[in-house]
């Protein structure tokens, strides 16, 4: 997950979601959680987990992501603790 940078587009299974906001990186594990800018009105900013990428596509800067739109734009806005 090395090639994912702020500003990539994020796709989810049934269309764009948004783009990254911000990335949350562990000094042991590198990139750990993606925040994302989602919504034009009300922005939120979900966080998802590097579980959920399913491919990173550079040529493009587009990040796809496994789950609905609706599902991953409802996930909290705040990032666990991490060591």
């Amino acid at each position: 997950m090395a090639a994912v940078r702020e500003g990539d587009r994020v796709v989810a299974q049934d269309g764009a979601l948004g783009e990254i906001d911000c990335i949350v990186r562990s000094e042991a594990a590198g990139p750990v959680y993606l925040v994302v800018s989602v919504g034009r009105v009300l922005r939120r900013y979900p966080v998802l987990h590097r579980a959920l990428v399913t491919n990173v596509d550079p040529t493009s800067r587009t990040v796809h992501v496994r789950g609905r739109r609706r599902s991953l734009e409802r996930l909290s806005e705040s990032t666990p603790f991490i060591v």
